[in-house]
């Protein structure tokens, strides 16, 4: 370690208020210290704040739809060609009635411009509105996931499980917190990168039976990886979780060697 929190998640759950008070109080103090981790703590609040975005959209007031439907419907309308009085001569007459099949082709081609610039600006509304509801619906979807990983985390019922290296060093860590119906959320720390050709995989040692494969997941150049939600069958009693070094991609059962292993307290 070098000073800061080993865990990064520890900014989102100390927000959340899952930190129990023999992590919470180192985490307070170096605060007061270390400018780099208030940043880090001022990002969490924003992460969590996400959760506001679950409020129902507002449907726009019809009048405010029946005006931007005036405004595309609406069309200029063409001044009536003068009309010849009776007593002008066949030349003023023929005159006229060129100014006026001019006036009207000009008329009929601003009215042609005018709709197409309403059919162009209907067609850019109908593209962003696309791109609104893209974007709601993107964000519907991420809050729906911090929903969920929020009532996991502060569930009663969640077990808490601390994970340590299954080998010599005893520097890589990880957290696991898992709900039968819930679901599970882990965390690692100051894991080694691998290269490409093998990848971690989690475990969920279940009661009873074989190792259940709980999704696989790279670190980044800190050694800070997660696994969050994975899908699971639902009710499995849990012993213990595990991690392992698996060929790219995971296999079905563990073959490689454990780095981390934790037991559930019961």
């Amino acid at each position: 370690m070098n000073g800061h929190p080993q865990f990064e998640e520890d900014f989102d759950l100390y927000v959340l208020g899952a930190l129990d008070e023999g992590e919470r109080r180192p985490l307070e103090a170096h605060l007061k210290s270390c400018t780099e981790c208030v940043t880090k703590l001022r990002d969490a609040v924003s992460r969590v704040s996400l959760l506001a975005l679950t409020a129902p959209p507002e449907a726009p007031r019809p009048a405010v739809r029946e005006r931007l439907l005036r405004e595309v419907r609406r069309k200029p309308v063409a001044e009536p060609a003068p009309r010849p009085r009776l007593y002008w001569r066949w030349r003023v007459l023929t005159g006229v009635a060129l100014l006026a099949t001019v006036a009207l082709a000009l008329v009929l081609l601003f009215s042609v411009y005018r709709l197409n610039t309403l059919r162009e600006q209907n067609r850019l509304l109908s593209e962003r509105v696309a791109e609104l509801e893209m974007v709601r619906t993107q964000r519907e979807a991420q809050a729906a996931r911090a929903r969920a990983v929020l009532d996991l985390l502060t569930s009663p019922d969640t077990v808490k499980v601390a994970l340590v290296a299954a080998e010599a060093q005893p520097v890589p860590q990880g957290k696991a917190f898992y709900h039968p119906s819930k679901g599970l959320v882990f965390y690692a720390a100051d894991l080694p990168v691998l290269p490409s050709n093998q990848t971690y995989q989690l475990w969920l040692v279940p009661q009873q039976g074989n190792p259940i494969g709980a999704g696989i997941f790279d670190v980044d150049a800190k050694g800070n990886g997660s696994v969050v939600l994975p899908s699971l069958p639902p009710g499995v009693a849990a012993k213990a979780f595990a991690v392992t070094v698996e060929p790219a991609g995971g296999v079905p059962q563990p073959t490689g060697r454990k780095v981390l292993i934790g037991m559930v307290s019961l």
